[in-house]
């Protein structure tokens, strides 16, 4: 077996799952597949895991690893925010 699996599944709950697909959708499409990775690696080994607990290290995966870059807002030719400056 790869040693990039955990030998033991996760089990998450449906809500869990979901939180953990919607942060996925602002990823760019090469980012999610590492995302996953890494969020898998990081929830190795822990159980009874709660929903906010998920989340935030979901969370943490995506800032630690620079998996997300916020659009940047600035004033455009005619003075107006906008965040494709």
């Amino acid at each position: 077996m790869s040693d990039r699996w955990p030998s033991q599944p996760l089990a998450l709950s449906d809500a869990q799952l979901t939180e953990i697909f919607r942060l996925t959708k602002p990823l760019q499409p090469a980012c999610r597949d590492e995302f996953l990775q890494r969020l898998a690696q990081a929830l190795q080994g822990r159980t009874d895991l709660g929903d906010g607990e998920v989340y935030r290290l979901a969370r943490q995966v995506i800032r630690d690893h620079h998996l997300f870059d916020a659009p940047i807002e600035d004033k455009d030719a005619r003075g107006r925010w906008s965040k494709y400056a």
